[in-house]
C-alpha cells in the first residue's frame, strides 16, 4: 500500500464512509478534498486504498480501489498483562508505545498490591486507536481492563507465560531467568508485569502453578511501565534474531 493518511473505519466493508469523529479529522485537519486518496482500516487487519467522493459537513463518503490484508511484522500472539500505575498518565504513555512496537492483546490486571483500581478504558481505547493510525498500522489490540490476576493466569491458558518480578528463589519460588530461556519466537506469549510493589509470593506460586516462569528484565530495577516495554521489545528482539541471516 501506499503512503497515504490512514483512518480508521470498523464498517467500512459494508459503509464506505468515515465515522463522524474521523471524518472531522480528515476535514479540518487535513483540509481533504473530492478525489483525494486515503488509507483505511477496520482495524481487523484489513486495509483499503480509498478516494473521497463526497465531503460535506459532517461526512466523507469514499470509494474503495484497493484492499489487501495487513501482515503483522511479528509471529505469534504477544500479550501484555500489567498492573496499572497510580498516575494515569504512565499507563497511557505505556499503552501507546505498545501499539506503536506491536501488540496483540494488553490486560490490566488487579494485582495485590496494585496502586489504581479504576481505569478509564474509553480514553485508553482512543489513545491505542491514535497509536494504531500514527504507526500505520491496521490491527487495534484488544484490550482487557480490571481484570483479577488468577482469571488472567485462566485466560492466557495455553501461552507461554512469563511473569516478570524482583523477588529471590525462596519459599517454593523459582530462580529468574532471562526470557529467552523460556519464549520461542512464533509461539504466543503474554508477559505479566507487577505493580511497583511488585507482584505477591502467593501470585508468584499461582503463576508457577499455571505452568508461568520467573523472568529477569536485568539488573536495574525498573518501574511498571518501563519494565513492561523493555519486556515487550524482548520478544520483537527475538524474533527478529531469528529471523536474521547468519
Amino acid at each position: 500500500m501506499r503512503d497515504l493518511p490512514l483512518f480508521y473505519a470498523p464498517d467500512i466493508a459494508t459503509r464506505q464512509e468515515l465515522p463522524e469523529v474521523e471524518a472531522g479529522h480528515c476535514q479540518r485537519v487535513l483540509r481533504a478534498k473530492e478525489g483525494d486518496e486515503i488509507l483505511i482500516t477496520d482495524g481487523r487487519g484489513m486495509l483499503y486504498e480509498a478516494r473521497l467522493v463526497e465531503v460535506s459537513k459532517r461526512r466523507c463518503g469514499v470509494e474503495l480501489t484497493k484492499a489487501e490484508r495487513w501482515e503483522k511484522a511479528w509471529r505469534g500472539r504477544i500479550t501484555l498483562a500489567v498492573a496499572p500505575t497510580k498516575a494515569i498518565e504512565r499507563m497511557e504513555w505505556l499503552l501507546e508505545k505498545a501499539v506503536e512496537v506491536g501488540i496483540d492483546r494488553i490486560i490490566l490486571l488487579k494485582a495485590k498490591h496494585s496502586e489504581r483500581r479504576h481505569i478509564n478504558a474509553e480514553r485508553l481505547e482512543r489513545i491505542m486507536l491514535s497509536a494504531m493510525k500514527q504507526s500505520q498500522k491496521a490491527f487495534l489490540p484488544e484490550l482487557i481492563t480490571e481484570q483479577a490476576v488468577a482469571q488472567a493466569f485462566e485466560l492466557c491458558h495455553g501461552d507461554c507465560l512469563l511473569l516478570a518480578h524482583c523477588r529471590r528463589s525462596e519459599g517454593g519460588i523459582q530462580e529468574r531467568k532471562l526470557p529467552n530461556h523460556y519464549y520461542r519466537p512464533s509461539e504466543d506469549v503474554t508477559i505479566f508485569i507487577g505493580p511497583e510493589g511488585d507482584f505477591t509470593v502467593e501470585e508468584i506460586l499461582q503463576a508457577q502453578e499455571h505452568g508461568g516462569h520467573g523472568i529477569s528484565l536485568g539488573e536495574s530495577r525498573l518501574r511498571t511501565e518501563t519494565a513492561a516495554l523493555v519486556a515487550l521489545q524482548w520478544m520483537h528482539t527475538l524474533q527478529l534474531l531469528e529471523d536474521s541471516p547468519q
